[in-house]
C-alpha cells in the first residue's frame, strides 16, 4: 500500500513500531511569523488518515508500540493506539530545552511518546527513567536519545525488527520509512 500516493508502504511484519505523524492542528498560521505551524513545514494527516494507515499489516502479533504525541493532541493519540490495535501502557516524556515551546494556552515545552503493545509483550523491566531533557531540535524532530532507549528497552525481543514511521534520517538496526528521508 502506498501513503498519499508517495512512497510503498512496507511489506513486512515488526516487533516494534516507532511513529510520529504529521498530526494536523488545523492551524495553518500560527506564531509572530503566522508561518510556524506544521503545515507549513510538511504535508500533515488528519486524524482519520493516520487511524486508517495499514498498521495492523505490519504489526506482528507480538508488538510494542511507540507513537509521539504533544500534550494538545494527547486524546487522538490514544485514540490512534486503540485503532492500531494496541493496548496503551505507560509513556515517556522529553523536556525540550533550550527552547520556549509553543502553544496557546501555555508554552509547550514537553513532548511525549506513548508506548503500547499487541500481543504477549513481557515488561522491560528497564531502569532507567521515562523522562529526558535535551535540546530542541528542527521543526518536529526528536532526538536520538529515545531511540537509544527503545534499543536497550527492547534489547531481549526476539525476533526484533523495527520500523521508524515518518523518519527523517536512517538508524542503524532500523527501517526507515518517510517523505522527509
Amino acid at each position: 500500500m502506498e501513503i498519499s500516493n508517495k512512497i510503498p508502504f512496507p511489506n513486512k511484519k515488526y516487533q516494534i513500531i516507532y511513529a510520529d505523524p504529521p498530526w494536523s492542528y488545523r492551524n495553518k498560521k500560527t506564531g509572530g511569523s503566522m508561518t510556524s505551524g506544521s503545515e507549513n513545514k510538511y504535508p500533515t494527516m488528519s486524524l482519520d488518515e493516520i487511524i486508517n494507515m495499514p498498521i495492523m499489516d505490519i504489526s506482528d502479533k507480538n508488538c510494542v508500540l511507540f507513537l509521539w504525541a504533544t500534550v494538545p493532541l494527547l486524546p487522538e493519540a490514544f485514540s490512534v493506539i486503540g485503532a492500531w490495535g494496541f493496548k496503551y501502557k505507560t509513556m515517556l516524556t522529553w523536556r525540550k530545552i533550550m527552547s520556549l515551546g509553543m502553544g496557546y494556552w501555555f508554552r509547550g515545552q514537553c513532548e511525549h511518546l506513548l508506548m503500547g503493545v499487541r500481543g504477549k509483550i513481557k515488561a522491560f523491566r528497564l531502569q532507567e527513567s521515562n523522562f529526558i531533557q535535551c535540546k530542541a531540535l528542527g521543526h518536529s524532530q526528536k532526538p536520538k536519545e529515545f531511540r537509544e532507549l527503545i534499543d536497550r528497552a527492547v534489547k531481549n525481543i526476539n525476533p526484533c525488527n523495527k520500523i521508524e514511521l515518518f523518519a527523517r534520517e536512517k538508524a542503524e538496526g532500523w527501517d526507515s520509512w518517510g517523505d522527509q528521508l
